[in-house]
């Protein structure tokens, strides 16, 4: 999914340039815009209700998932890091900062009670899994 796709779901969008824009939150009855929206260079969509809604509410408002705010994958089920490539540290931390934001986002909303889909579940537990490949690479 693209920020566009989010973006056509949301009232009062004004774009701030660059990737980012403001929107009312979907999630409780606003006013005026709380919602901040970024896009990053490898296409996840960051999201924040200044309100304090959670992430999972804020999607699910506009009838879609968490796993929606991350860029689709082809090979998600092959291992990010295959045996004797070599990858240089850029790499490898690109890859460490997009699985690590897979799993704050999942951490903000179970710790505001929110229940992840089986879908995000099994998001998390890849991220999980390739930042360990990661760690094992690295340590090797």
């Amino acid at each position: 999914m693209s920020a566009e796709t989010l973006l056509s779901k949301l009232e009062g969008v004004r774009d701030r340039g660059h990737g980012r824009w403001l929107a009312r939150c979907p999630a409780h009855e606003d006013r005026s815009p709380s919602l901040s929206l970024r896009e990053t260079d490898d296409g996840t969509v960051l999201i924040r209700c200044f309100a304090g809604c959670g992430a999972a509410d804020i999607v699910h408002a506009v009838g879609l998932e968490l796993s929606d705010l991350f860029p689709r994958r082809t090979d998600h089920h092959q291992s990010p890091i295959r045996q004797r490539d070599r990858w240089n540290p850029r790499d490898l931390l690109v890859l460490l900062r997009r699985e690590a934001t897979v799993v704050m986002v999942a951490a903000n909303d179970l710790r505001a009670g929110i229940a992840l889909s089986d879908d995000d579940h099994q998001r998390l537990v890849e991220a999980c899994g390739r930042i360990s490949t990661v760690v094992a690479e690295v340590a090797s």
